[in-house]
C-alpha cells in the first residue's frame, strides 16, 4: 500500500519595526494609553496594506488567517502630548473668515491630550492562511514590496519590514511545558506559567481581535506576555511546534472569535 503523503500547513514569517508606535486603548479618556505589543487587529490592517487591501475588505479578508506575535525589543513607554483642535471651533472661525470678527477663547479652540507611546518597537509576526494570500504575502516581504504604506498604529509612524523564512508546523502535546516565544493569547482561562527567576511577566486585557470596515470591535481577548522579549514556560494552552534553521521554537496563535 502507498504510503499517504502529509502536507504540513506553513507560518510566514516576517519583523516589523519603528521608531514609534502608538496603539491606543479605546477605554482610556483622559490620558490615551496604548498597547505593549501590536494588537491583532493592527497585525490584519498591517498585512492588509502590504497586499494592498483596501480598509473595508481586510478585516474580511483575514479574518481567518492565523496570527501570533513576539516582542523582540524591550517595551518602552513614554508620556507624550498633542494639542487637539475643537471641532465645533471651525464654525466660529468660518464666521472670523466671513465677518473678520471672532470671539472665541484659546481654551475653546484647542486642548492639550495626553498620550503615551511606544520607543523602539520591534515585532516578530507568524501568519497562515490557507490561500493564496500567504503566497502573494510571502512574494511582497521577500521583495520588499507593499501597495499601501504601513505604520503602527497612526499614519505618523511609519514601519519597516523584514522577511524571514516559512516553516512547516505542528500542534504541540497538551500536556507538555513549552517556553512560548510570542504572547500567550487566552479568552477566558489564563494557561499555567512556570515561573522562572530573572524573567519579568505582565498581563493584558481587551485586547481586540477584530475591527470591522465600521469600527465596531468584534471581541476582545487577553494575554500573559514579558516585557523584556523572553520566553515564557506555559502548560495548559494550546501551542504549535515550528522547526526553524536554529532549532525548535513554540508559538502560540491569538483566537479568531471567541469560545463559546
Amino acid at each position: 500500500m502507498a504510503k499517504r503523503l502529509i502536507i504540513l500547513p506553513k507560518v510566514l514569517v516576517f519583523d516589523v519595526w519603528s521608531s514609534f508606535a502608538y496603539f491606543r486603548k479605546s477605554f482610556t479618556t483622559t490620558t490615551a494609553l496604548t498597547y505593549p505589543f501590536i494588537p491583532r487587529s493592527s497585525i490584519e490592517g498591517l498585512v492588509g496594506a502590504i497586499l494592498g487591501l483596501d480598509s473595508d475588505e481586510y478585516s474580511n479578508k483575514l479574518h481567518d488567517s492565523k496570527i501570533a506575535v513576539a516582542i523582540l525589543n524591550k517595551v518602552k513607554k513614554f508620556p507624550f502630548s498633542t494639542m487637539h483642535t475643537h471641532v465645533d471651533a471651525w464654525k466660529d472661525f468660518g464666521h472670523y473668515l466671513k465677518t473678520g470678527s471672532m470671539h472665541i477663547s484659546p481654551e475653546k479652540f484647542r486642548a492639550r491630550v495626553k498620550i503615551e507611546l511606544l520607543e523602539e518597537p520591534k515585532f516578530r509576526i507568524y501568519f497562515s492562511q490557507k490561500s493564496n494570500t500567504q503566497s502573494l504575502l510571502k512574494h511582497r516581504l521577500q521583495n520588499h514590496e507593499t501597495i499601501f504604506t504601513p505604520y503602527l498604529g497612526t499614519s505618523s509612524m511609519l514601519a519597516n519590514f523584514e522577511y524571514i523564512d516559512e516553516y512547516d508546523y505542528t500542534a504541540t502535546p497538551d500536556d507538555e511545558a513549552v517556553a512560548v516565544s510570542t504572547i500567550i493569547p487566552f479568552t477566558k482561562t489564563p494557561p499555567k506559567v512556570h515561573l522562572e527567576n530573572g524573567k519579568t511577566y505582565a498581563f493584558e486585557q481587551n485586547i481586540p481581535i477584530h475591527i470591522t470596515a465600521d469600527r465596531e470591535v468584534t471581541g476582545y481577548y487577553d494575554a500573559a506576555y514579558s516585557p523584556n522579549g523572553f520566553n515564557i514556560k506555559v502548560s495548559q494552552i494550546e501551542t504549535q511546534t515550528i522547526e526553524t534553521k536554529s532549532g525548535r521554537e513554540y508559538i502560540a496563535f491569538i483566537p479568531t472569535e471567541i469560545s463559546p
